[in-house]
């Protein structure tokens, strides 16, 4: 039985879609969940006699806007109560939706990096058409040095064979263009490090379209690059799903008759896009496991994010990072 910590002040919409979702987690698969934060305001949420859920006062909260680094400096927020759950074995990971600078801060100096690993990085699965792929970094790193783009395909690699399933993943790394001598001084000394490790398992350039068709499982960036590139998909995805929601209520009887007959294709392409199915991005690099949700998580995010935590506890992710490294 799985045991995460999840900080319950992280959200814009905390503690409540926090604490509904932990509920739901829990009731569904049974694990256990430790919600950390203002005890009073938590408690009062869960239901008399409900198992398996427990609380840990952290009467402070870290704020969206505030400077990172500060976090080490704020013992009683429930997202440093959270780390350091896990940090003395109290818990198996944990999860929290708030400040993503605090996270690392907390995941690099808390935790701990693992030994040859230089940057913890944010890895999270882009939808493709062959079941996800993974982007890393997606914001933790906003520049990298040529040898670091090496731990971020070793870590993505661990991510796509352990938790994704995949046997033999490719990497490539983000660039301009998909020429060999397309891309900046580091991008070109990056390419030429990853062919030398990684062989043939190494793609190549790939453009940021790729990232959705497929042909490569690992998609490797700077924090800033991968950051653009999942914003952007999250916009363009909502942008998509209203014009056609704004031109099926505009049209004729016969094209709203088809669309209902499409109504399954609809929802179908709805839950692709939809940023709450994939829960939350781990931050892979670091002794212990750490996955963060979305700023705007509601309940059912939060649930998938914690499912996310469980598959890396179940999979053992870091182990086979070291393994890997």
């Amino acid at each position: 039985m799985a045991h995460i910590a999840l900080d319950a002040f992280g959200g814009d919409h905390a503690p409540y879609e926090e604490v509904k979702g932990a509920l739901l987690f829990v009731e569904k698969t049974k694990n256990k969940v430790t919600l950390v934060g203002d005890e009073k305001q938590i408690s009062h949420l869960i239901p008399k006699n409900f198992s398996g859920v427990d609380v840990v006062n952290a009467p402070e909260r870290f704020g969206m806007g505030e400077k990172p680094t500060e976090i080490l400096k704020s013992p009683e927020t429930s997202m440093n109560v959270a780390a350091k759950l896990v940090k003395d074995g109290k818990a198996d990971a944990f999860v929290s939706a708030g400040n993503t600078g605090a996270l690392l801060v907390l995941g690099t100096f808390v935790l701990g990096r693992i030994e040859g690993i230089e940057r913890p990085a944010i890895a999270t699965v882009m939808p493709s058409k062959v079941g996800g792929t993974v982007l890393i970094d997606a914001g933790a790193n906003l520049s990298l040095k040529p040898q670091q783009y090496v731990h971020l395909a070793i870590m993505g690699l661990a991510y796509a064979k352990g938790i994704l399933g995949k046997s033999n993943p490719k990497v490539g790394i983000l660039n301009v263009g998909l020429e060999e001598e397309k891309g900046t001084d580091t991008i070109k000394e990056a390419y030429n490090l990853l062919k030398e490790k990684f062989g043939d398992v190494f793609y190549g350039n790939v453009e940021g379209r790729d990232v959705f068709y497929g042909d490569v499982d690992v998609v490797v960036c700077d924090g800033f690059s991968g950051n653009v590139v999942l914003k952007t998909s999250e916009g363009v995805g909502l942008f998509v799903a209203d014009m056609l929601k704004g031109s099926i209520k505009n049209s004729n009887l016969f094209q709203k008759i088809g669309a209902l007959m499409m109504r399954g294709t609809f929802q179908k392409f709805k839950e692709t896009i939809d940023y709450r199915k994939y829960g939350g991005a781990f931050l892979l690099g670091i002794n212990g496991i750490a996955v963060k949700a979305h700023g705007a998580s509601d309940s059912e995010a939060i649930f998938n994010a914690l499912n996310v935590a469980n598959s890396g506890i179940k999979n053992g992710i870091v182990q086979a990072i070291k393994g890997s490294v």
